[in-house]
């Protein structure tokens, strides 16, 4: 059973530090979604998130080690239209025992903001606790 579902634009840390000056601009034109390498269909579970889309993506819940709303050195400000005044990435850390992977989610973006990030962080805080 889905809890939530969400259209979602995603990248991991190391996608974004090959961002340049230029991907920066254009995100603050009208019209260009935030800065992201990926893009799908997001599906929050009891047992944690399923992305489909260009790149399929599981994050068990049992591997979320932190999970975070607002900017950092990774997804900076300027990656989103209006300085992210409307609109802030869900940062989600994961840790198994393969490798710890950062991934930032921009869920339902419209030209006002991001409707859904809130709602799944909230969601994820009540399941983790």
């Amino acid at each position: 059973m889905n809890l939530l579902e969400a259209r979602v634009l995603w990248s991991y840390d190391y996608e974004l530090e090959s961002k340049t000056g230029i991907n920066n601009i254009t995100a603050q034109l009208r019209g260009i979604p935030p800065v992201h390498n990926h893009t799908g269909v997001l599906s929050l579970t009891n047992n944690g998130i399923n992305i489909k889309g260009d790149e399929d993506l599981i994050i068990s819940l049992a591997d979320i080690e932190e999970a975070y709303v607002g900017f950092d050195e990774s997804y900076q400000r300027n990656f989103v239209k209006n300085l992210g005044l409307l609109c802030q990435p869900l940062r989600i850390v994961t840790n198994n025992e393969d490798a710890k992977r950062t991934i930032y989610l921009i869920l339902d973006y419209n030209y006002f903001g991001c409707a859904k990030n809130l709602t799944l962080f909230d969601m994820l805080q009540e399941m983790l606790a």
